[in-house]
């Protein structure tokens, strides 16, 4: 696959494109950026173009995907370099352990077989344990002319300063959610409607929009704008039942990314912006009732509310009470705005 294949990052991936072209290559990187945004798939590509049977001295440096090595590099069997990423055996915090620090040392020490250098592809680099990170770190301080090394992380801060200061350092941001729409469009046959959907609820994490289970993000979404402005009942109970639920569930920050959604969609509606901008947009005809009825000045109160409960959970407060002050407070509103 070409670069021009992948949706966004045309800075790093100029920027590398020409460091390949003059010769110019660091003997590590670090590519950093958001979770699930093509770090990974920029890293494969580089790799690709930096020994793709089809690049010549003279030609753009890219992967054509068919050649020999380009197919190996993608099935990860390609002789000259190591794929690492953290031990998928650990469940809750999977890591990369020492052992696999010795693999690289093992991989780097001989020439390479076939390519111009051995690489060394580590995932999920901030989860290397303390002794795996000091051991690599060894390793580039030195490192073998003929070897390269690519990082890659969505938590650099968790990395050793030591290690990061080894590394040049290539940082990647989330494409805009219009190019993963179109692309969405383009490769996926989807409706317009369902591709933006996606592109804003992934908030364009384009590897997280491809792996997207339609069917089950949209029950939630409807399953949290019914708790939020169409409940059963108006009652107290209902509220205190909805936060002890939400409290329990394990999934608070995905309650609170939700109900920021549909706050965030009757803010939008109330301030007259264009129903492309709104996510729930199944819901447009109860929004713009809501809207009728409240001020922007309510509507922001009630964002900033959740504002709070989100710096709540990162303090470690008492969720359900702040759940049970939150829908307590928006059942109030609508209902005195409503009369």
């Amino acid at each position: 696959m070409p670069f021009t294949d992948i949706i966004g990052h045309s800075v790093p991936i100029t920027w590398l494109r020409h460091a390949i072209q003059s010769q110019h290559l660091a003997h590590a990187y670090l590519f950093v950026g958001d979770e699930a945004i093509g770090k990974r798939m920029t890293a494969m590509q580089f790799i690709q173009a930096m020994n793709c049977e089809s690049t010549t001295r003279d030609s753009t440096p890219d992967a054509c995907g068919q050649c020999r090595t380009c197919q190996q590099i993608t099935s990860s069997i390609h002789p000259d370099i190591l794929f690492i990423q953290p031990d998928e055996g650990q469940t809750q915090h999977p890591q990369i352990k020492i052992d696999r620090v010795r693999e690289i040392e093992h991989h780097v020490i001989y020439k390479p077989l076939i390519g111009p250098r051995k690489i060394c592809l580590i995932d999920q680099a901030d989860r290397l344990t303390i002794g795996a990170a000091n051991a690599l770190l060894k390793t580039l301080e030195e490192p073998p002319d003929h070897c390269m090394f690519i990082l890659i992380s969505s938590r650099p801060i968790a990395l050793l300063p030591t290690l990061k200061s080894r590394c040049l350092l290539v940082r990647f941001s989330s494409p805009s959610q219009e190019d993963v729409t179109q692309h969405l469009l383009d490769r996926h046959q989807l409706t317009e409607s369902d591709a933006r959907f996606i592109s804003f609820v992934t908030n364009g994490r384009i590897g997280e929009a491809l792996t997207l289970d339609l069917k089950n993000v949209k029950a939630k979404q409807q399953e949290f704008f019914t708790l939020l402005f169409e409940p059963a009942d108006h009652s107290l109970a209902n509220g205190f039942a909805a936060a002890e639920a939400l409290s329990k569930s394990g999934q608070i920050p995905e309650a609170i990314l939700w109900l920021w959604a549909g706050l965030r969609d009757l803010l939008l509606v109330a301030s007259q912006a264009p129903s492309t901008l709104i996510l729930h947009h199944e819901r447009l005809a109860t929004l713009q009732e809501l809207a009728s009825c409240l001020t922007l000045h309510q509507i922001l109160n009630l964002l900033d509310e959740l504002s709070q409960l989100e710096l709540g959970l990162q303090r470690n407060l008492n969720m359900q009470l702040g759940f049970e002050q939150f829908f307590i407070h928006v059942r109030e509103t609508i209902s005195v705005a409503s009369r």
